[in-house]
């Protein structure tokens, strides 16, 4: 989906928002106030706050294709593309804190069906390109192949999600970076073919 100008100045804006004061709180008021215009001002360019919302997930779900999509063209092997992946959401959660937020809502979404089809359709995208890298290291020997690509995808991103998480809920008092760093170190034995 392509958004205009405007529509990525409110999806930031809504982002911080949620960010700021939680999802319960962005309110098409609170936003427009954050904007500096008006609330039917919104309207000209969203149908309304779950559309905003629908849109905040799109706009993630594709940085986050984009930034994937990368290490699929570079000549590394597998388990040297997985660190490329790692470091990628590591470095975009430090950067942009508030993403945090709108990720993980998604029990605050679970009733809404357009929105959790979203964020699950987020997720699904994000395990199957990695369930791709892995099975790619297990072709190129970097990652062991004793180990179901899916299991091992499902390892990764729980292990990732559990550290933004306590990064997220300690008010970010770490540097999650380096976290991330560590986190590697042992995903990277986890992975390592086992010697003969």
């Amino acid at each position: 989906m392509n958004f205009t100008n405007r529509q990525i100045e409110i999806i930031k804006a809504a982002t911080f928002l949620i960010g700021k004061k939680g999802i319960q709180n962005l309110t098409t008021k609170n936003l427009a106030a954050e904007m500096g215009f008006s609330e039917p001002a919104l309207y000209r360019h969203f149908e309304n706050k779950t559309d905003i919302l629908q849109s905040v997930l799109t706009f993630y779900r594709q940085q986050m294709k984009e930034g994937i999509e990368k290490l699929f063209t570079n000549n590394k092997k597998g388990a040297e593309k997985i660190k490329g992946l790692m470091d990628f959401q590591f470095n975009h959660f430090s950067e942009n804190p508030a993403v945090v937020m709108v990720i993980f809502c998604e029990t605050n979404l679970q009733y809404d069906e357009v929105l959790s089809k979203s964020v699950l359709s987020i997720l699904t995208q994000k395990k199957t390109m990695l369930e791709q890298i892995i099975q790619l290291g297990q072709k190129d020997q970097s990652i062991r192949s004793d180990f179901n690509p899916s299991q091992l995808a499902d390892i990764i991103m729980g292990s990732m999600r559990f550290t933004i998480l306590r990064w997220r809920l300690s008010n970010f008092d770490f540097d999650l970076v380096k976290e991330g760093d560590k986190l590697w170190n042992t995903i990277n034995k986890i992975l390592r073919c086992p010697k003969e």
